[in-house]
This record gives structure tokens, sequence and C-alpha cells, in this order.
């Protein structure tokens, strides 16, 4: 890569527990970058993993571990993706640090990547890529396309774009250290959106965030419909939790869902008293599920993922959605 002399040294931070079927994938997928050795660590933070996730790891550490590669492993008592983090990057040596998901995969140039972005975009506090998402295995294969279309998960920058700009977000971003410094780090009253908050604070201190597609990186999706359901709920009511306590968070996108999910209640219920709502509403859904079909033609060839997918669409937008009405209930303490 460009400037080989005075590379900055990156800490690497993957946080996980109980994912056995992932974690070596993930690990090795930062074992193997052409990112110099001695100039980056590995810090693997466990939440107190009770499946095979622990052997795995330092199976690895043993492997791979050595005098100018290190890889470390700390425990988070906590369990949580936030509290993690901050244990990481607390711990951490690098000047910038960087994260990537147990699920993930990172391209093998991808430090090598966002170090060149960062350092050629001085004002950036924070740089990311294009993330692709897939299946571990063919079985789950139509659950990744429904996770990887734009109807399905909106049109942020890292899914869709394929030209380097500033955003309003990073996804498994490369951030300047300095900057935790300066607005705090990860909320851990926060189960889910942590990154969202954080992004949120370092915009309003005037942050920047950078787009380079040439950053690249793998999701691998949850293996069933029951899962991506609890996922869906799950970031939906963490969401509206966000928004009640920061509202300026969120972009227009997120709430999308939510207004859905809205709209059928308040339909279902008017529906009693002028019936007309109901074909309103019956329109409204068959919409939904021909913008679905339009949207798994774009993703598949085969009729019988095409036929699956516009209930799965509607499925994964109720469940969001429905995510947000319980997130109206849900209080958490206002700290950092």
């Amino acid at each position: 890569m460009k400037r080989m002399n005075n590379l900055p040294f990156v800490s690497a931070l993957l946080v996980t527990r109980n994912e056995e079927d992932y974690i070596e994938n993930a690990m090795l997928s930062l074992i193997n970058q052409s990112y110099p050795k001695d100039k980056y660590e590995i810090i693997v933070i466990d939440g107190e993993s009770t499946d095979s996730t622990l052997s795995i790891v330092n199976k690895l550490i043993e492997e791979y571990n050595t005098d100018c590669f290190r890889i470390r492993l700390l425990s988070n008592p906590k369990h949580i993706l936030s509290s993690g983090w901050n244990i990481g990057i607390k711990a951490s040596k690098g000047e910038y640090v960087v994260r990537i998901d147990a699920h993930a995969e990172a391209a093998n140039d991808f430090l090598e990547k966002n170090v060149e972005t960062i350092l050629s975009v001085p004002d950036a506090i924070c740089v990311g890529g294009k993330l692709t998402t897939k299946s571990l295995n063919s079985e789950d294969d139509i659950i990744s396309k429904v996770l990887s279309s734009s109807f399905g998960v909106g049109n942020s920058s890292f899914r869709v774009s394929n030209s380097a700009s500033y955003a309003d977000t990073a996804v498994y971003g490369l951030y300047k250290k300095e900057i935790f410094d300066k607005v705090g780090y990860f909320n851990e009253e926060y189960v889910r959106n942590q990154d969202i908050e954080l992004h949120s604070r370092i915009r309003a201190v005037g942050g920047k965030f950078y787009f380079n597609p040439k950053i690249k990186s793998v999701y691998y999706s949850r293996n069933s419909t029951k899962k991506m359901v609890k996922q869906a709920f799950g970031n939906g009511k963490w969401n509206m939790v966000l928004l009640k306590n920061q509202n300026s968070a969120l972009r227009l996108r997120h709430l999308i869902p939510f207004a859905f999910v809205i709209y059928l209640i308040f339909s279902t219920i008017m529906g009693f008293v002028k019936k007309w709502f109901w074909v309103q509403e019956a329109g409204v859904i068959i919409i939904h599920l021909s913008s679905g079909v339009i949207a798994a033609i774009k993703k598949t060839k085969k009729m019988a993922e095409i036929a699956k997918m516009p209930f799965l669409f509607l499925l994964l937008h109720l469940s969001y959605g429905s995510g947000y009405l319980s997130g109206v209930f849900t209080r958490i303490n206002k700290k950092q």
C-alpha cells in the first residue's frame, strides 16, 4: 500500500457472545489482512460465551499470536455490544480503532483501504465502506436477499452507493480514537443501535463521516425467519428509545415502517366505522406486496423466492414498525 513508512497503528475490535458458527471466519478475516502485521492488533471482547466461542478464539490466538502481531482476549461481563466496544476502545493501543461484528467478515484489504481513506480525507472523523449481506449457507439465501434489498432495509449509502462521498454514518467504521475523548464512549444504556446514537453526538460537534465503496465487508444474515423478525423488532424498539432521548439521531428512512404500522392499526380500527378504510388498507397492502415482487425480481431469478420474498418484506417491515411501537413504552436513563 501507499505510505508504507509511518503508517498509523490500528486496533481492530471484535465483540462477540455465543457466535461459534461465525467467530472463526470473522477473526481469520482480520488476521489475514494486507496491512502490516506490526501495525495493528486484534482485540476480541467476549460476553461470557457459553458455547464453544471461547475455545475457538483461544485456538486462533495460540496459532497466530506472535511478538509483532498481538491478538488479545478480554471479558465483557455486561454482555452487550456497547459495553464490549467501550472495553475494547479503552484497552486499545491504536491511534485509530475499527470494529466489525462477529457475523461479519472484512475484505483482505479492509484495514489498508480504511487507513488510505482516512489519511486522504483528513477532516473525516470516521470512514466506512460498503456492506454486502450474504447467507452462511444456501438454505438461508432468501433471508440475505431480503436484508440486502434497498426495499427491505433502506437506501443507506453503505448498502447501495458506488461513489465515494461524505455521509451521515458509517458501517464498521474506522474512528480517530481522539473523538471518544471529545464526545464520550458508546452509551451502555442502549442494548441496540448504539452506533446511531454515538454518530449523532459526533455530528453534533461537527464531526464528519466519509464513505468509500472500496472498503468492503460482508455481513452474514440471521439464518431463519424467526431470527430475522426478532432482530427487526429489537432494532425498531431501540430506534424509538433513541428517538425519544435524542431525536436528531435518526433519519426519515428510519421512521417509515413505524408510520406504516400506525396507519394499519388506525385503518383497521376505523374500518369498524366505515368499511372504506378496510378497502383502502387492502389496497396499501397490495401495493406493498407488488413493490416486494419488483424488489424480489431485482434480487433473484428463482420463482419460488420471488413468490415468497414479498411476504418476507411485509413481515420485516411489520416487525420493525411494531418494535417502534414497543419502544414507546421503554424507558432508559438519559446518560452516556
